[in-house]
């Protein structure tokens, strides 16, 4: 009476064993790096050159995050972009809420630069259609969102712009990210980024690169097709003299099979993560008008001078639209006043900054280098001379060592200086007024963003680059996820609900849906094993 069901029971093993084997099959793509335990596998490279990636016990370490943010789910990351005429800014802006795992952290501050009479859309407006189309009956987050409006007609350059966004920053918030105005993330990526962030075991670490295109990295799951099996990432190895003389950074080269952020002496201002006291205490120049060469490596001086230190992310996290030539672009792309009245005054200020031999000295006020470290030092440190914009040929990309400075430990809650002159245009809280009208064709054109993003699925499965990810030193995550942990426990005299203080990625991987799948056929298969063993048992009786 029992050999049907055992062999039933029997036949579901091995399914279970038979999908088990398929389902490593069919993963059995992952990184081909050593540092994913394969013997003989890529080493750690960048520019082609294999790079250490382990500090020494002997050499000097950077100073380590001063608290908990970085594992809590109640931190807030705030985004800075300014868009220039680009109804784009408001799925940018969705972007950064949907694919978070913990929305209600996001804040975002937008500097919008139209024209009035020919820009019939508005990047809040823009955001508030698309997050209808995503079911929400009403805005969510306006709360969360400021706006600066200016007229387009008074642009002065990227830099200008964001400047006028450090006034949004605010103290209470934690994180600051700063990108460009058409971008998408990886789905989870204010989860990756904290833990990236805790990687660089560095208070003062800033992660910062080039980004990837939308068109061939990205997926329309916002998982990571790109750079697979290697972990390819872009490395801004070089710099050049660009317009009016100035450093600015060279085209990227790449980096394979990091196993965390590596150490850098470029910016790039198309997505820079770190706490915001970098954005408050390393502020954008407003009086650096009409410049575009010169921002990026002009910020990463200043910064490295002021104890900041540059990472290269280890993944790709940030996705750039890189699309022209809509009709929809025409007269709109780099229309902005490049040749400004206050450009001669701008290259005063960038020359005086870094030292250039026989430059106008200038009072930089708050917009100035820092005392941590000095220019030579920086010399030294990058191959990069400011004083003559030029790279001394010292080959420093991927080989570089911290620079210890005596901290200021106040230096972190330093205020964001005031904004030096009248703020242009109109700010306001997107919450607190009534959404402008707009043409919907717009929301057509913000739109088209996500439909260069392919529907297909990376050869690394999303959950094995998880995996694969890495994690911080155990001081500065597990131990402090537990310590937060118990905190809130201790605090509510409750077990933890949704919502509440825990670590951002959490404490184990989750399973993926094929696991779960397997899972709920076994326990089906077996229940009914286990049905029909008992109907056997019980007919048995009935036959005695």
């Amino acid at each position: 009476m029992y050999g049907t069901a055992m062999g039933r029971l029997l036949v579901l093993v091995v399914l279970g064993l038979l999908l088990q084997v398929k389902a490593e099959q069919k993963q059995q793509d992952h990184c081909l790096c050593e540092i994913c335990g394969n013997p003989g596998g890529k080493k750690s490279m960048v520019n082609g050159q294999v790079v250490e990636t382990e500090v020494g016990p002997e050499e000097p370490k950077p100073y380590p995050p001063k608290d908990d943010l970085h594992v809590r789910n109640d931190t807030k990351l705030h985004m800075l972009l300014s868009a220039f005429r680009d109804p784009r800014c408001g799925q940018t802006v969705a972007n950064a809420f949907i694919r978070a795992t913990h929305p209600n952290r996001i804040y975002v501050g937008i500097v919008q630069q139209n024209l009035e009479e020919k820009d019939e859309f508005d990047c809040v407006a823009v955001y508030c259609e698309l997050m209808k189309r995503e079911g929400h009956k009403k805005c969510p987050w306006l709360d969360h969102i400021e706006i600066v409006r200016v007229d387009a007609r008074e642009s002065k350059g990227p830099i200008w712009a964001r400047a006028i966004g450090a006034v949004m920053v605010r103290p209470y918030h934690d994180f600051c990210m700063q990108v460009d105005a058409h971008v998408d993330f990886m789905v989870g990526y204010d989860v990756g980024l904290m833990k990236m962030w805790a990687m660089t075991e560095n208070e003062y670490g800033v992660l910062s690169t080039y980004v990837g295109n939308i068109k061939q990295d990205l997926s329309k799951t916002g998982h990571v097709l790109i750079g697979h099996p290697y972990y390819e990432i872009p490395f801004i190895c070089q710099t050049i003299i660009g317009g009016h003389g100035v450093v600015r950074n060279s085209q990227a080269t790449a980096a394979y099979c990091l196993p965390r952020p590596h150490l850098s002496f470029t910016w790039a201002a198309g997505w820079s993560f770190s706490k915001c006291h970098f954005e408050r205490v390393v502020p954008n120049d407003p009086y650096m008008e009409g410049m575009f060469d010169g921002e990026e490596f002009g910020r990463a001086l200043r910064g490295w001078t002021h104890g900041y230190d540059m990472y290269t992310p280890h993944r790709p996290v940030v996705f750039h639209d890189y699309t022209h030539h809509r009709p929809w672009q025409q007269g709109r792309e780099s229309t902005w006043n490049g040749n400004p009245p206050g450009l001669k005054y701008a290259l005063e200020r960038y020359f005086s900054m870094a030292d250039k031999l026989g430059a106008k000295k200038v009072d930089l006020g708050a917009y100035g280098l820092g005392t941590e470290r000095t220019i030579d030092q920086y010399v030294e440190f990058s191959g990069i001379d400011p004083r003559t914009s030029k790279n001394l040929g010292l080959n420093k990309c991927g080989k570089l060592k911290f620079v210890p400075f005596e901290e200021n430990p106040g230096k972190v809650r330093t205020s964001m200086p005031d904004y030096p002159m009248k703020l242009p245009g109109n700010h306001s809280f997107a919450h607190k007024e009534d959404l402008p009208a707009m043409d919907m064709v717009y929301v057509e054109y913000a739109h088209e963003m996500l439909a260069n993003e392919k529907d297909q699925e990376p050869s690394i499965p999303h959950d094995v680059q998880l995996k694969e990810f890495g994690s911080p030193r155990k001081d500065l995550w597990e131990d402090m996820v537990k310590k937060a942990k118990a905190k809130t426990v201790k605090k509510t005299n409750k077990p933890k609900k949704s919502g509440a203080m825990s670590a951002v990625v959490g404490d184990s991987q989750a399973p993926s849906y094929f696991e779960i799948s397997l899972a709920v056929m076994l326990v089906i298969g077996v229940l009914l094993v286990a049905k029909e063993i008992y109907s056997n048992c019980m007919l048995g009786f009935k036959r005695d």
